[in-house]
């Protein structure tokens, strides 16, 4: 988790407004058993001295059971949740500083994945940003038009040089990452 961690302090923290005494809530979907947990709460720390929260959501519920256990001790909750359907919790509030899409996979379901981008740019604050990592070239270069189209402004992305490489040809593990706005306006 160094290489991710070094890619949110370089390529996330400079887009990020944060008070020193400032609550920094993070919402991660299709999380998984969310791997990163730890460091996201420990790179939401390192710009704040306020209350730090990480949501993660996912439809698997053995994925969501693992990192309920796994991650128990950090102040985080992991709701057995689809996606593209956070409309019903309102609950979960529209706020958070940092909307989390860790190696979504577009090009496997490319409706599925839009409903999910809406909701998360639906769901992240007007100072906040949309954060998405991708194992492909061309999958990354789709989502970032998908959520051009839904109303996002790219504002930083990069090729991660220190992804570690995967079995399928041209796949790595956060191969790029991007930064995203909602537009004003």
């Amino acid at each position: 988790m160094r290489v991710l961690s070094s890619l949110l302090k370089e390529t996330v923290a400079p887009h990020l407004k944060v008070g020193s005494k400032q609550d920094f809530r993070m919402l991660n979907l299709a999380c998984g058993q969310c791997n990163e947990a730890g460091t996201l709460v420990d790179f939401a720390k390192s710009l704040t001295h306020g209350d730090v929260r990480l949501t993660g959501a996912d439809i698997r519920i053995r994925e969501i059971l693992q990192a309920r256990e796994e991650h128990a001790h950090l102040p985080a909750e992991f709701l057995l949740e689809d996606a593209t359907k956070l409309k019903t919790h309102r609950e979960l509030g529209d706020d958070f500083k940092m909307v989390l899409l860790r190696h979504q996979n577009y090009w496997h379901g490319e409706e599925t994945w839009k409903h999910i981008f809406e909701e998360g740019l639906s769901r992240v604050s007007d100072d906040g940003v949309v954060v998405i990592t991708s194992y492909f070239d061309k999958e990354h270069q789709l989502a970032l038009e998908a959520l051009q189209k839904l109303g996002a402004e790219v504002v930083a992305t990069r090729v991660n040089e220190r992804s570690r490489k995967l079995l399928t040809p041209g796949k790595s593990v956060d191969k790029h990452i991007a930064v995203l706005r909602r537009k004003k306006g």
